[in-house]
Formats: structure tokens, sequence, C-alpha cells
């Protein structure tokens, strides 16, 4: 028979120092164990391993020590089962000549009901002199892991505050990014932001559930609901993930074969579950969850890598992630199963690849975001601008030409508004064809920018018209820059097929002298004064000022 020294504070999982025999058919009482022992003490299983991992639904375990306290005061321990799933955990402690004592804990007890009021199934107990028979009963349809624990309450104490820090971290991360794109899709209606919050609540509902600490906090007396809670949160977390994946990779456009068949699995294990719930068999729906988590493991994986040979930049981080919470899952897995050894790195990797997952799935979306922002503003930009001449058109540029406005009328600061026109454009058209009055159009749009002064904001407003805001520019100034514009597109020279093009362009300027005048009607002035240059002869510049009204204006140089 094992022994254990009461005087001992083990800091972790200690089952290698006990002996385990499974129950076979039915349920064993404490004086059959023992009878069990003493008849035949071959029937005692050794543990290779400081954690008990026997699989799911693999039958009731009994764990058997002896608890020796070589000294005349009682030793207090605490006896701890340091997993949330297991359903039903029942400590005996037997001295000589006394009644057994009975502690029990586990997930089919209500909170209130169990010994001690903990999400994990623990006892505390003083330990007599003497020899003290310690018999532990698991029973579990979920993956029987048992993680013994023999410490002072100071030092389980500690262990759970280790505990309790690494869950918040967990637990807040997740819920940040899940709240986060909650928000987004209220915002911006995209279901992707919806299914990834949802991917991520549920992996939380999904823990929480089996680590004890939903039992414990949220739903202490529903002891059915915690039976069934595990496999149906988990087929709710990888649908999830799965709806996640199709809607970011756009696999109903692109793989319709793919999305269909996602779909059909996602009905079907809902019906199982269904199925089993209807049964009343907790065990196989466990297994059929299980067995889910590779199939979607697989299938995000396949998603990702299909999607970034495609061409699509954003499913590297995509496949990454699916990477890390698959790895993590997979050592969890082994861990929990008994195929590795056990440690609580592999215990907690599901929950560390979940949070690296969840990080680079948001990388994943911001980099989408980041690729149709650049694409939207592109898109706008392209059509903020002329396509003919590449200068800014009516739509580029009034939003930039009212903020120029507003910040020279706050300072009390000069600015004209120049509008220029073709002169006789209509007939080089009909002369030499659209085509070649396409290529004037070019060609002296080209000329009035690189002509115009830094700062000087141009752009193509109809037609043969182009329009200038010059700010900071006086009266004198304005017709400066006009008279230049004039002149360059007067030597302009224009040759088409062996045939030289000669132009000349009219010029009406406004200058703003109230505080009151606006954009529109400053731009309307200059077009009266193009319309008095035109009138007058044409290449020239004609000069008005918005406080006068059209009634003053001036010109200069007829061709």
């Amino acid at each position: 028979m094992p022994l254990i020294d009461a005087r001992a504070d083990y800091q972790s999982a200690m089952v290698d120092r006990l002996a385990y025999l499974v129950e076979q058919g039915d349920k064993l009482s404490v004086s059959e164990v023992q009878s069990l022992i003493g008849d035949d003490p071959a029937v005692l299983k050794h543990p290779a391993t400081s954690v008990l991992a026997n699989g799911i639904d693999s039958g009731a375990v009994w764990l058997v020590a002896t608890v020796l306290n070589p000294t005349d005061d009682a030793i207090m321990r605490r006896l701890s089962v340091r997993t949330g799933w297991l359903e039903q955990v029942d400590f005996f402690l037997l001295t000589a000549d006394q009644p057994p004592i009975h502690f029990v804990g586990g997930d089919r007890v209500p909170v209130h009901e169990r010994s001690l009021p903990e999400r994990l199934p623990s006892a505390d107990y003083p330990f007599p002199p003497g020899e003290t028979r310690l018999l532990l009963r698991v029973e579990t349809a979920d993956p029987m892991v048992v993680p013994f624990g023999f410490s002072s309450i100071a030092t389980n104490h500690s262990r759970e505050q280790s505990e309790t820090a690494f869950y918040s971290f967990v637990y807040g991360v997740m819920f940040a990014l899940s709240a986060y794109n909650l928000m987004l899709f209220a915002s911006l209606r995209q279901r992707r932001y919806l299914f990834y919050s949802l991917y991520t609540a549920s992996f939380i509902a999904m823990t929480v559930s089996y680590n004890g600490i939903g039992m414990a906090l949220l739903w202490p007396q529903a002891v059915a609901w915690q039976q069934w809670a595990p496999p149906l949160l988990m087929l709710c977390f990888t649908s999830s993930g799965l709806a996640f994946g199709t809607n970011f990779l756009r696999t109903r456009r692109h793989r319709p074969w793919l999305h269909r068949s996602i779909q059909i699995l996602c009905v079907a294990s809902f019906a199982l579950l269904g199925v089993c719930f209807a049964l009343d068999e907790q065990g196989l729906a466990l297994r059929l969850a299980f067995l889910f988590v590779p199939v979607f493991t697989v299938l995000m994986l396949y998603m990702g890598v299909s999607s970034w040979m495609s061409g699509n930049e954003s499913a590297r981080y995509f496949m990454l992630g699916t990477l890390a919470s698959a790895i993590g899952a997979s050592i969890t897995a082994l861990t929990v199963t008994g195929t590795i050894t056990y440690t609580r790195l592999g215990f907690y990797a599901v929950d560390i690849g979940m949070v690296v997952d969840a990080m680079l799935l948001m990388l994943a979306l911001a980099d989408l975001v980041r690729k149709n922002e650049k694409g939207r503003v592109a898109a706008e930009r392209t059509a903020q601008i002329d396509l003919l001449t590449g200068l800014d058109n009516r739509r580029g540029f009034l939003p930039v030409a009212e903020s120029f406005w507003s910040l020279v009328t706050r300072k009390q600061r000069d600015v004209c508004v120049a509008m220029i026109d073709i002169d006789h454009f209509k007939e080089i058209n009909d002369q030499y064809g659209h085509a070649t009055g396409d290529r004037v159009l070019k060609e002296i749009a080209g000329e009035l920018d690189r002509s115009r002064r830094h700062g000087d904001l141009l752009a193509r407003w109809g037609g043969e018209e182009f329009i200038l805001l010059l700010p900071e520019t006086t009266d004198a100034e304005a017709r400066t820059v006009a008279e230049r514009l004039r002149y360059n597109i007067e030597r302009l020279r224009i040759n088409d097929r062996n045939r030289t093009i000669r132009c000349t362009i009219s010029i009406g300027i406004a200058s703003r002298h109230s505080e009151h005048v606006t954009l529109d009607h400053t731009i309307a002035v200059a077009d009266e004064k193009l319309y008095t240059a035109k009138v007058q002869g044409r290449n020239q510049v004609s000069m008005g000022r918005t406080s006068d009204g059209l009634q003053r204006s001036s010109s200069t140089h007829t061709a």
C-alpha cells in the first residue's frame, strides 16, 4: 500500500504516490474496495506519472493510499483534484475504530452541497496521529484526468491565485476582442465581425464550462446543464469558427462546394448531439464533440492554406492563427487522454494557442480592413480625378477649396478665383476631330499645371473650362499669375500629325473683399468675368471684386 507522509506539502500533482484500480461493472462501496485490496493487493495499479489520465468515458477510478502522521498533533491538509470537469469526486478517510469520513465534490453536485463550495473537488482534513486510509473515487464521462493534490491550505491557495491570474489574462483578452468586434459589427454591419465575436465568446463559454468557473460563478445549481454544456459549447465554438472562416475567406463565392459541405457538417453535428441528448448518452455526445475538433482544425487549415495560395494575403494570419490553436488543442488533447506525459503547460496549451489564434485572426481582420480602406480611398481618389487631364475634377476640387476658403476667411486674408476657358475649342473639335480635341485639352492642362504657382489649386471644371484657386493672393498678384498663364498658352505649339495647333485662353478673376462672401458666389463672379473676357475679344484677363457685384471690371491685352 503506498504511503504518504502527512507532513509533506506537495507543490504539484502526486498521483504517482498512490495506487489505483478501475471500477468494473457495478459501483463499488468503500468496504468492497477494502475487501478487494485485502484479498488481492495485486488488484492495485501504480501510475507511472504524477497525473492519472484514462481518456473519455473510461469508467470510475479509485485511488488508494495510507497517510502517516508520525507526530503527536493533527496535521491539516487540503486534498484536491485540480480538474474542473469531473462529475463526482468522493473522498473517504478511514481511521481505526472510526466510521469513514466522507467529502464530496464535482459537477454532479450543486456548489452549496459540496463539502467545500469550491470550483474544484476539494476537502480539508486534519490528519490525526497514526495511519489514515485514503480512498478517492472519481467518476466522469469526460476525459478522466486526475491531478491529485496533497498540500497545505496556503500552498493550495497560492496555486489557485496563479490559475486565477492565468484565466483572467486569457478571458480578458478574449472578452475584449469579442466585445470590440461586436461593436464593429454594430457600426459596420459586416457579418465577419459578428462571427468572430461569437467565435471568441463561445471559446470563453466552452472553457468556463470545463474548468468549473461557470458552475462556481454562473450556474451553481444547474447540474443538468453542466453535464451537457461542454459538448454543446464545443460544437458552438467549432461551428462559429467555421462560420467566421467561411465568411472571412468568402468560400461561398470562391469554393461553393466547400461552403455547402461545411454547412451540412455543422447542421449534422448538432442533429447528432440532439439524438445523444434524447438517448441520454453523454459519453457519446462528448466523443462526437471531441471528434469534431480535429475535423474543425483540418477544415480551418485547409481554407487558410488554399486561400493564401490563391493570392489572399490576409489568409496568412488566418492560417498561422489556426495553426497555433490546432497545435495547442492537439497538445491538450494528447495530455488529457494520457497519450503524452501530463504537464501544466500541456494542460493549458489550448488556452495559450487560442489566445495566439485570436490575436492573429484580429490581425487578419485588421489587414483586411486596411486593404478595403486603401481600396476605398483609391476609388474615391479616382472619382475625384479627371481621367483625361490628370487634374482634379469638380468633385475633387470643391472640398479642398472649401477648406482653403474657410481658413482665409477666418484669418481675413486675400484669396482669388480664376475661371479659364479655351478659346474657340468647338472649332478645334470640328476641324481636327474629338481625338485631337482631347489631346489639346491634355496639353493645355499640362501647361497650366506647370505654370501655376506652388500652392495654387487647379482643376478641370468641365468641358474646356478650368478653375484656379489662388490663396494669399491680391488682385495685382492674381492678374500677374493670370497673364503668365495666358502668355504661356499663347506660345504653346501642339503638333498633331504634322499639323501645328495654336490656342489661346480667356480668364475671368474674382477676388474676395468681404468676409461674408462665399466660395460659390466668388466662382459665379469669376464666371461672369470670364464671359466679359470672351465678349471683349478673348485671349485676355478680366477681373472683378465680389463686393462690387458685376459692375466693375478691367481687361488687358487683346489678341
